[in-house]
């Protein structure tokens, strides 16, 4: 009963790797990641009706298992290559550090959200502190640009942006104000009231 029991953490493993999926490459990455799994069942399938057989049914077996594994490694390398799903927002701009530095050669206050599709904690964080209304005429009012970006491929860029403020991950939020020399780094779990306070303090 308790081997039974243990199946159910991996029956949610499955449930979170479709949902990643989705984020990463939308409704074509969960089809390719329901077709590996119909694979893999396939491939234990084959080994295990097999198994107490003669050595020829066991060939067979374990070929058919092979071929499977094989279609479910080529359909795990077509999900890598699916254009990932996108993280834009309103009134965002695509953050690159070039665009970053010409915002503040500018004088502009800058608000930086480096974050990725499979991140929950920053959809979370986007949905309760950055994206709402209030937030967003804060931003407007007092004329600070907001920059995403988005590290759910891992971009290298990005990575090397995280690397010198600390992270090896996202979230990383980051705000700017106007003339500041270095940035303030805001919490990983954020709230509205924790965003308007930076702005307020510091353009």
């Amino acid at each position: 009963m308790f081997r039974q029991l243990l199946a159910f953490p991996m029956y949610g493993a499955a449930v979170w790797l479709l949902w990643v999926a989705s984020q990463e490459a939308g409704a074509s990455g969960v089809l390719g990641v329901a077709t590996g799994f119909v694979l893999l069942g396939f491939a234990g399938w084959s080994l295990g009706v097999t198994q107490d057989s003669g050595p020829r049914e066991r060939r067979i077996g374990g070929a058919g298992a092979g071929v499977a594994i094989a279609l479910a490694a080529a359909v795990l390398v077509g999900i890598g290559t699916m254009p990932a799903a996108s993280v834009a927002e309103r009134d965002a701009e695509a953050f690159t550090p070039a665009k970053l530095a010409a915002l503040r050669a500018e004088g502009r206050p800058v608000f930086v959200n480096l974050t990725a599709a499979w991140c929950v904690t920053c959809l979370v964080n986007e949905r309760v502190a950055i994206s709402n209304d209030t937030v967003q005429r804060a931003f407007a009012a007092k004329h600070v640009a907001y920059l995403k970006g988005d590290w759910t491929r891992q971009d290298p860029a990005i990575t090397e942006f995280l690397r010198e403020h600390g992270r090896d991950g996202v979230p990383l939020y980051l705000y700017y104000a106007p003339r500041a020399e270095t940035a303030e780094v805001l919490p990983q779990i954020l709230t509205e009231s924790t965003v308007l306070d930076a702005i307020g303090r510091t353009s």
